[in-house]
């Protein structure tokens, strides 16, 4: 099967509310990440099983924009407890689509697959679940960041919720066993009849122009490109430009009416990691804001293209209502005044991505009470268990990992890693904000300490979060 004829299947199954030209742009970023071939002298070539898998994981997310970048990630998914508990023992999400795609048979004992997109104000988050017949019935395999590593372990899958919603929100594809049959089938017939490839190529001319702008901006046939989004009142190129900083090339992109400020880098030319990548990008960041003397900030991103490309805008979630019911009241208490002010600091301080000013904030909360390290390391402990019941599970999965390796308890670490490495520039706790994996450490430690700052001022002022009244019901 050729990409033109899959993206027509496709579109006729999986498309109820949009046009044929949005389905072309989820192809068009499929091509974008590599998963699908580029160019005009590539239009003939027949498809793999993963090359249509990737094709169908990109209908994992609701924005065809979005396509290719869903369909990176969603593959990439591991199974919880490992291939022995995995759907026919695959390693990834793609294998099990692949597999699928194969052979019709595969899909005998197959209940559904679904496709996960968790969401809520900040970035998303991507899971899977493949619901199976079993021996002793209905089983599951959920599938997961290939970083959660604990999840990955034999037997984990044991313990595992896997109807568990960790985002305020979830957009969810399902496929069933006749859709992955039609297409096994339909994929086998196209393969057989072996029919000439035909085209006018003009869908790919928009393509050609694009090689030359990406070649202008160091795209080579081997590159992997991470592209990161930017916050930034610093001054910035008009055109997307590459540079070079620190011994590496680096490529900017302007904001626009659909993307924000971004960098790419390509990881595989440049010889670097990711990591090492957002951190030669802070510095470069740190360098822009002396010079200016205003603010600029490393956000979300991904990798794996072959070409830079700039990162869509994020446009913070907002509420407005027909009717306003809003019967709060100012509190009279001071030091819930206070308590609240540093609570809020600490949400703008973690959406701009600045993780050492959000632990200071939300530390503050209950330092206004627990104020002596002993008093706070004790209350930490105490109440871990109340806490830790509203914590996103992966959020506390990277806490526990980032704990455990500095072999203290949550209290020690809470106070002594996160609020005095970041509160003074110790020598024997030093802290670099720059530094990619301290600044992931601080925004992890972030999410946890925030639960604890909301529970204390939940359970001290016994104050709402409702619109409808102050104090609990």
């Amino acid at each position: 099967m050729y990409a033109r004829d899959l993206v027509i299947w496709l579109h006729k199954r999986l498309v109820h509310v949009g046009t044929f030209d949005q389905t072309q742009k989820r192809f068009e970023t499929l091509r974008g990440c590599n998963l699908l071939p580029r160019g005009k002298e590539n239009a003939g070539q027949k498809l793999s099983d993963e090359q249509i898998a990737n094709a169908v994981l990109s209908f994992g997310h609701p924005l065809p924009g979005y396509g290719g970048h869903a369909s990176l990630i969603l593959g990439n998914l591991r199974p919880v407890g490992g291939e022995p508990a995995s759907y026919h023992g695959a390693k990834s999400m793609r294998d099990v689509v692949a597999a699928l795609i194969g052979d019709a048979d595969e899909a005998s004992d197959l209940v559904r697959i679904t496709l996960s997109v968790e969401q809520d104000f900040g970035s998303d988050e991507y899971g899977a679940a493949v619901r199976f017949k079993g021996p002793d019935g209905i089983k599951t395999a959920s599938y997961v960041s290939k970083y959660a590593l604990s999840l990955l372990r034999p037997g984990a899958e044991e313990g595992y919720n896997h109807d568990r919603l960790d985002r305020l929100s979830a957009v969810e594809r399902a496929l069933g066993p006749k859709f992955f049959g039609n297409l096994s089938r339909d994929v086998a017939i196209s393969r057989h009849i072996n029919r000439p490839f035909k085209t006018d190529f003009r869908e790919y001319e928009t393509e050609e122009e694009k090689a030359v702008f990406h070649k202008r901006l160091g795209a080579r046939t081997s590159s992997q490109f991470l592209n990161l989004r930017v916050d930034a009142q610093v001054t910035w190129p008009k055109e997307p430009t590459r540079m070079e900083f620190g011994g590496h090339n680096l490529v900017l992109f302007p904001k626009t009416k659909d993307h924000s400020h971004s960098v790419s880098i390509d990881l595989a030319q440049e010889r670097i990691s990711a990591e090492a990548a957002q951190t030669l990008i802070n510095r470069m960041l740190s360098v822009m804001s002396w010079c200016d003397d205003q603010p600029a900030s490393l956000h979300e991103g991904w990798s794996g293209n072959p070409v830079p490309v700039p990162v869509s805008r994020r446009d913070l979630a907002f509420m407005t209502m027909n009717e306003w019911h809003f019967y709060r009241t100012q509190p009279s208490d001071e030091n819930l005044m206070r308590c609240l002010a540093y609570y809020r600091d600490g949400l703008n301080a973690d959406s701009v991505g600045l993780g050492s000013h959000a632990v200071l904030s939300f530390f503050r909360v209950f330092e206004t009470r627990y104020d002596k390290k002993k008093k706070v390391i004790d209350w930490i402990n105490a109440v871990f268990s109340d806490v830790e019941k509203s914590i996103r599970e992966s959020a506390l999965v990277a806490f526990e990992a980032d704990r455990l390796s500095a072999k203290v308890d949550a209290g020690t670490y809470i106070y002594e890693n996160c609020r005095v490495a970041t509160a003074h520039a110790a020598r024997d706790r030093p802290s670099d904000p720059d530094g990619a994996e301290e600044l992931q450490r601080l925004l992890n430690a972030s999410e946890v300490i925030r639960r604890f700052a909301r529970f204390f001022i939940e359970q001290e002022f016994i104050f709402s979060s409702s619109y409808l009244s102050d104090g609990l019901p």
